[in-house]
């Protein structure tokens, strides 16, 4: 199953009562997604890294009044419940639970199972309980035990795998630097790259955004310095390739390149338009396929988001190779996920002379 469809497994599950087990490659977002849908639906979250947990982490500690054994309740469950007194549901995530020591493991099958340890019970709002996630790396491929039979057949279990259009969409709209972006859309089979060298170090979704980020704060850096951080986010292989692109994409424009060169230049009307794409055709006629869609996804994504303004994109994409507009306008109209901003764009796009350009294309 592609990663970017768990967040709707995960809302099945939770108005379900049931538990979900995800098991995949390291670095593809099964942490990410989590995280993702807790904060979309105003969810409290609570990661336990089960590798790093004792079982006293789980359970409590024991104490003893009156000739009775009593647990503590542990301060990850007491957050929990502060969460659920306040009006939030509740996802608890039980991370790397195949590498978990077995006695941690007995611990969280009985969180699975009853939604409980000892006394204390995982909070319940108006008959939901809390969602309990699991995930972890496949045995097969990992240093990891295989999980008890009994432990899995608590859980509905999903092998999920690495969604190049869905990773790009979250890219976007995340701030991840667009010479990512354009690389991985070029070069989709690059996202996630295991090595047959032991010695080298693969490449990833979550590494290729701590990449972005390293890359963001680059600065005036030598470029044998740029080549080493690449080289240890994403390995040698695919990082040397990475590199070369890199160093021809500096020189891309950008949509702060644009707004500087349109300045204050009115492009409210027709003839306004026409104006501001003759004199921002100087900077972007020469734009390639890739880094115009990429640019143009970005500028979709900042006018989604409310900062920035429709007729910015149309001058853009009249300023360009006209194929080039051609392709991404009736990509965007023929894409289920694109089309409805298609044609809220087009309606407020308050020119022709865009349109008439490309009006073969969007007959077809």
């Amino acid at each position: 199953m592609n990663i970017s469809n768990m967040g709707q497994v995960l809302k099945i599950a939770q108005l379900s009562n049931d538990t979900v087990h995800m098991t995949g490659d390291h670095g593809i977002g099964k942490s990410q997604v989590v995280e993702g849908y807790a904060k979309e639906n105003n969810i409290h979250l609570e990661i336990l890294m089960l590798s790093q947990q004792e079982t006293a982490d789980l359970v409590g500690i024991p104490d003893m009044k009156d000739g009775i054994t009593y647990w503590s309740k542990p301060i990850w469950l007491k957050r929990m419940e502060d969460a659920s007194a306040e009006g939030k549901d509740c996802v608890l995530f039980l991370d790397e639970l195949a590498r978990a020591p077995l006695d941690v493991r007995q611990a969280a099958l009985q969180l699975v199972l009853d939604r409980r340890i000892h006394e204390h019970h995982l909070p319940e709002l108006n008959g939901r309980k809390t969602l309990v996630v699991a995930a972890d790396n496949p045995a097969d491929k990992y240093q990891t035990d295989e999980l008890d039979a009994a432990l899995l057949d608590r859980f509905a279990t999903y092998k999920v795998e690495v969604d190049v259009n869905g990773w790009l969409k979250w890219a976007r709209s995340n701030n991840i630097d667009s010479v990512v972006t354009a690389y991985i859309t070029e070069y989709p089979d690059n996202i996630h790259y295991i090595p047959e060298d032991d010695d080298d170090k693969g490449a990833t979704p979550r590494g290729w955004a701590k990449l972005s980020d390293n890359i963001k704060n680059f600065g005036e850096i030598d470029d044998s310095l740029v080549y080493s951080v690449i080289l240890s986010k994403v390995g040698t292989t695919v990082g040397q390739g990475f590199f070369h692109f890199y160093n021809n994409y500096t020189s891309i424009v950008k949509i702060e390149d644009i707004l500087e060169k349109l300045g204050d230049t009115p492009i409210k009307t027709q003839q306004e338009q026409e104006i501001a794409g003759i004199e921002l055709s100087e900077l972007t006629s020469k734009i390639e396929a890739i880094s115009a869609s990429e640019l143009a996804q970005k500028m979709r994504t900042n006018i989604e988001d409310g900062t920035l303004s429709h007729n910015v994109l149309s001058v853009f994409l009249g300023s360009i190779n006209v194929e080039i507009g051609n392709s991404i306008a009736k990509a965007w109209r023929m894409d289920d996920d694109t089309s409805e901003f298609f044609f809220d764009w087009a309606g407020t796009v308050p020119n022709k002379w865009l349109f008439s350009r490309v009006i073969e294309t969007y007959k077809k």
